[in-house]
């Protein structure tokens, strides 16, 4: 038998993670050509290691937004020395770059972000007018994703709903104007934990990436 918790967390409290959060320290670290450690980042955000930090700054570097401007050796806590990499920004643009790996351009988000600009823009929509609107050449966005997307920005209380759907009566959202936040799209999350049945706790922290839209 599967295990379903609910879970509750602090409404409004800042999420210092992921790839948007990362570029904004970044970007600030490296404005006027000043150089950065791994570890300013991380003194910025509330992951409880580095790695994720680490990741994308290899895709920074892959994709020649950042670059390696030097190292030095540093003591450790356990009087070792270790390589600390010096940073530099190349390219500053202001949307998060979204990459793979390899450095290469990520669509992973992008109908979030489509889903987001067409739910901001339109004053009223359904389902299937809601993909229609979002969907570019690169990346289309179908009926589903745009009804899932939909359904949780409702359960957290986004959208308005102008008409009920019923049957082949489809239901009819609207942005409240109090949630038109910014023009970042609200991420949809999923998470990873460890949940131990002998205590009914969740140990350690639960991590959450973003899912694919």
């Amino acid at each position: 038998m599967s295990i379903q918790l609910e879970l509750r967390v602090t409404a409004g409290k800042p999420v210092y993670r992921g790839h948007d959060h990362y570029w904004s320290v970044i970007r600030d670290l490296g404005k006027g050509g000043n150089l950065f450690t791994l570890s300013q980042i991380g003194l910025r955000t509330n992951d409880p290691v580095n790695d994720c930090i680490t990741d994308y700054l290899r895709r920074l570097i892959k994709a020649g937004i950042v670059e390696v401007a030097g190292s030095e050796k540093v003591l450790t806590n356990l009087r070792t020395t270790t390589t600390q990499q010096h940073y530099r920004v190349l390219k500053r643009p202001k949307a998060t770059p979204r990459l793979n790996r390899d450095g290469s351009l990520a669509k992973q988000g992008l109908g979030q972000d489509q889903l987001w600009t067409a739910i901001r823009a339109l004053s009223g929509f359904d389902t299937r007018e809601l993909a229609i609107a979002a969907s570019t050449d690169d990346v289309v966005v179908a009926v589903e994703t745009a009804k899932s997307y939909a359904r949780h920005l409702e359960a957290a209380g986004y959208l308005q709903v102008l008409r009920p759907g019923s049957g082949p009566v489809s239901r009819i959202w609207r942005l409240k104007p109090s949630m038109n936040t910014g023009p970042t799209a609200p991420k949809i999350l999923k998470s990873k934990m460890v949940y131990d049945p002998n205590r009914k706790e969740i140990m350690g922290a639960p991590l959450a990436e973003e899912c694919a839209a």
